[in-house]
């Protein structure tokens, strides 16, 4: 199996490739909006310029923190325009665009690698579109503590310590049969039958990493559910500003309506949101827009919470029935 891992492309050495040099009539401005970035910052810019004939790299510093600006600095013909005083990333980009010199431009975020080609392959639909992208492939760089393991008593593998006598009556136990992905819960139990001692210690950790395993017979990974920390003023501002760009620049299509009443049935969650407030900004800056909001959030909320609730009354009325027995 030769998969090239995209993670061993992430930290594998490679040298500065320019693009510009190789062909500089079809050079294009690239601009980045930029609030700190991640560890992979640097090897991104190498992905840009390896692919991008990069006429200009404009770059918005919207106040960063990190040495992101140092780093991007080292690059060639790198333009840093200060946007510490702006409000919002949709009017840094419309100053990025303003000071754009060529006729096709790309936008780029700072957590973005191109693959190779990718420019190639985007170059062909210029003919066919005014403003297009890509669809994403989401690699997911994340350490946490998975929170099931403070609460639950079952064991998990990955890294133990044994005294070998306490194996010594477990062994003989052990067929060649169904002991797989519960190893850690059946050693656990049987050494504790045994009359020895189970423990789990607080003051050490493993890394346990999770992606595909090259030669591995068993399916591959489809998806990771990413869950950021709660911050109440962040998600009011991110909810907040959602649904009021959409209200005042668009107009009302299905998908949209979804996403501006998910983000108001956040707000209200949240215990933040002025309805009457809300409602006369609404009716003020684009009327068309009133029949369709929604505190209660969009139709698919509305429906899950109905099932939740059916669902936790047959569980209730379940134990309850339980109970007579």
């Amino acid at each position: 199996m030769n998969e090239k891992s995209i993670f061993k492309e992430y930290y594998f050495k490679e040298n500065f490739f320019d693009r510009f040099n190789k062909n500089k009539k079809e050079n294009v401005d690239v601009i980045i909006p930029l609030f700190n970035t991640n560890e992979l910052w640097k090897k991104n810019l190498y992905s840009f310029y390896r692919e991008i004939p990069i006429n200009r790299l404009l770059i918005g510093n919207g106040g960063c923190t990190d040495n992101s600006i140092e780093i991007v600095n080292k690059f060639p013909r790198v333009k840093v325009i200060d946007q510490t005083s702006n409000c919002s990333l949709g009017y840094c980009i419309k100053e990025l665009i303003e000071n754009v010199k060529t006729d096709w431009f790309i936008y780029l975020h700072a957590d973005v690698y191109l693959p190779k080609n990718w420019y190639d392959k985007m170059k062909k639909h210029q003919k066919d579109y005014d403003w297009f992208e890509c669809y994403q492939k989401l690699t997911a760089l994340v350490e946490f503590w998975p929170e099931e393991q403070q609460k639950q008593e079952r064991a998990y593998s990955g890294s133990q310590i044994g005294r070998t006598t306490a194996f010594k009556n477990i062994l003989p136990k052990i067929d060649d049969d169904y002991l797989y992905r519960n190893e850690d819960i059946i050693f656990s139990e049987l050494i504790k039958e045994e009359g020895f001692k189970y423990g789990r210690v607080n003051d050490a950790f493993h890394y346990h990493q999770v992606m595909n395993r090259r030669g591995e017979k068993e399916p591959k990974l489809k998806k990771a559910m990413i869950e950021r920390e709660r911050d109440k003023k962040w998600e009011e501002r991110m909810f907040n500003m959602q649904a009021r760009g959409i209200i005042k620049y668009l107009k009302p299509k299905k998908y949209l309506i979804n996403i501006v009443n998910n983000s108001i049935y956040t707000l209200y969650n949240l215990g933040v949101l002025d309805w009457q407030e809300f409602k006369d900004w609404t009716k003020k800056t684009n009327p068309i827009w009133l029949k369709y909001i929604n505190k209660k959030g969009s139709w698919k909320q509305r429906m899950a919470r109905f099932v939740k609730k059916i669902y936790r009354k047959y569980k209730n009325a379940a134990k309850l029935k339980g109970n007579y027995y």
